[in-house]
């Protein structure tokens, strides 16, 4: 059975009004408490058969602090152990857009699986939290329970002066003093492209503690400074005192030096680099 309804409504009131005050699930970024609020300038169809909730046409929904938005939102429902209505996945199309205080989240399509709290998003995905930004071209996952992100797919992680692209990225955060989640840890897989403000890192693998601005990498290692260049197996890098370590596989380490040209002075004449007799 479709049902067609106004344009804003509670989904409170649609899964059954005071019933419906004890519902579980909810939208990411927070602990899925609480009512939410749906809007759409479309239409909007309650499947009783199916179970599911779906809004058309510049649909929003709202949890607390927490909005998402897409041009079709579906709310997929069950009958809770106590007996209440839990919304336990929902699916977003279209221009989707999720956003908190400190956190905003888009794509084209997204799933949020409640009961896992994982959030998977597709087509040029993007993923910011605060001032760390990530994105890719395949695919990205965020898990609230594990604080992680991770995208697949030219994947490229940016903060402030400094960016990591690689096939993979594995993204973890935590709360700081304000409880905005900040990034922790990074993992690189595959073609991994670290660039700073003065030195480009190749390697087939990279674990970067932020903190402690730590970087390891493994698997042809090549780093770039200027027109210098160390290549090597493996290398430990500290990159606040700009000190490195770079071991060698079977060809050891490599490397290559590029002094800077120096300008002979010019004689009396103006003629550089030649004197009269």
């Amino acid at each position: 059975m479709n049902a067609c309804l106004a344009p804003l409504v509670l989904i409170a009131v649609l899964l059954g009004a005071p019933a419906a005050t004890a519902q579980t699930g909810g939208l990411p970024f927070r602990d899925g408490s609480g009512p939410i609020e749906i809007a759409v300038d479309g239409s909007v169809e309650w499947q009783q058969k199916e179970r599911i909730f779906v809004a058309r046409g510049n649909a929003r929904a709202r949890q607390g602090e927490v909005t998402l938005r897409a041009e079709t939102i579906t709310a997929h429902y069950r009958t809770g152990k106590d007996g209440g209505t839990e919304i336990w996945r929902i699916d977003a199309e279209g221009a989707v857009r999720i956003a908190s205080t400190d956190q905003v989240a888009t794509g084209r399509k997204g799933t949020y699986d409640v009961d896992k709290q994982l959030l998977v998003l597709t087509g040029k995905p993007r993923f910011t939290s605060g001032t760390d930004r990530i994105s890719a071209s395949g695919s990205l996952e965020y898990s609230q329970v594990r604080n992680r992100a991770v995208a697949r797919g030219n994947a490229v992680a940016m903060r402030e002066d400094r960016t990591v692209e690689a096939e993979t990225l594995t993204a973890t955060f935590e709360p700081d003093e304000k409880e905005s989640d900040k990034l922790k840890r990074l993992v690189a897989v595959g073609r991994v492209v670290f660039r700073s403000p003065n030195e480009v890192f190749h390697a087939d693998r990279a674990d970067f503690d932020v903190a402690a601005e730590r970087l390891k990498l493994e698997g042809s290692v090549r780093i770039s400074q200027g027109g210098n260049e160390l290549r090597g197996q493996s290398a430990e890098l500290d990159l606040k005192t700009g000190t490195s370590r770079m071991r060698g596989g079977r060809g050891g380490v490599q490397g290559l030096f590029v002094p800077k040209a120096v300008s002979l002075p010019e004689d009396d004449t103006g003629r550089e680099g030649k004197t009269e007799n």
